[in-house]
């Protein structure tokens, strides 16, 4: 039986002068009663986006706000079949409030499992599992097209497959003299948060170079913009550093880390552009 659920975002804004928030968690009331939320546990999250915050801010307001929460659940549990009351008692918690803690505009959806359903809106609205690396490489790509074109470079790549018929590899920004492929430039997501997957991801890019130089198909100069993990990570930067390094050990090949910044990421992209097309 499907039931209709309202959930709101809960949003962690430490400084409302800027207006700048983190999705935290969930809170999600059902037609039938039932009242779930989750809150994320990891203050990485919170202390990575706001690096100048000192994290027992974030602690102690968190702790407050899931006290909070379960005692309203109690609360909730008890008169779950007042339906009337259960949503204004909803409207009232996620109202407007001038605190640290603030909940999004409700949103309603149909749900057959409140627990399916808030781990659904957990997974999206917090861990953005939509954010897959094809995700976060369009990411990378619309930025470095902005900053190509920013250059008044863009006009001179253009997207391109190289390979074989049987082996094409598609690069988002190739640049040609005559026929001949003299740059390629690919952005790669190498920031995940588990080293096994950059591993992997590093891993068929590695086997495409090597396919490519095998069919003498690579660009003159091919150039990987890589989005890295956060720092003090060791585990994932040792990942990281393992496939940059193989990455730029091909001839022709170099690795540069999109964190560099804006003019790094110039001078390296012209370091590869042949004079005679400058």
């Amino acid at each position: 039986m499907k039931y209709i659920c309202n959930y709101s975002i809960l949003r962690f804004l430490p400084y409302p002068e800027t207006g700048e928030f983190v999705n935290i968690g969930i809170v999600l009331i059902a037609n039938n009663g039932d009242f779930r939320f989750k809150i994320e546990q990891k203050r990485q999250r919170v202390t990575h986006f706001f690096p100048s915050l000192e994290s027992k801010i974030f602690q102690r307001a968190k702790r407050e706000m899931t006290a909070e929460l379960s005692r309203l659940s109690g609360f909730l549990a008890q008169n779950r079949s007042d339906l009337s009351m259960l949503l204004n008692t909803f409207k009232h918690l996620i109202h407007p409030r001038e605190t640290m803690m603030r909940f999004s505009d409700p949103g309603t959806m149909a749900t057959d499992n409140a627990d399916a359903a808030l781990s659904a809106l957990f997974d999206h609205y917090v861990n953005h599992d939509f954010a897959t690396k094809e995700y976060q490489e369009t990411v990378l790509e619309k930025q470095l097209g902005s900053l190509l074109s920013d250059s008044n470079l863009r006009q001179k790549y253009t997207e391109q497959k190289l390979g074989t018929i049987e082996y094409p590899v598609r690069f988002p920004f190739v640049l040609s003299q005559g026929q001949i492929p003299v740059q390629a430039i690919k952005p790669i997501n190498l920031g995940h948060d588990e080293s096994s997957k950059i591993l992997e991801h590093g891993d068929s890019w590695i086997s495409k170079v090597r396919r490519l130089m095998s069919y003498d198909s690579l660009a003159t100069d091919t150039l990987f913009v890589a989005g890295a993990p956060e720092p003090g990570k060791p585990k994932l930067l040792k990942a990281y550093r393992e496939i940059t390094r193989e990455l730029g050990s091909f001839k022709g090949v170099r690795v540069i880390n999109y964190d560099e910044g804006r003019n790094e990421l110039l001078s390296q992209i012209r370091l590869g552009i042949p004079a005679t097309l400058n």
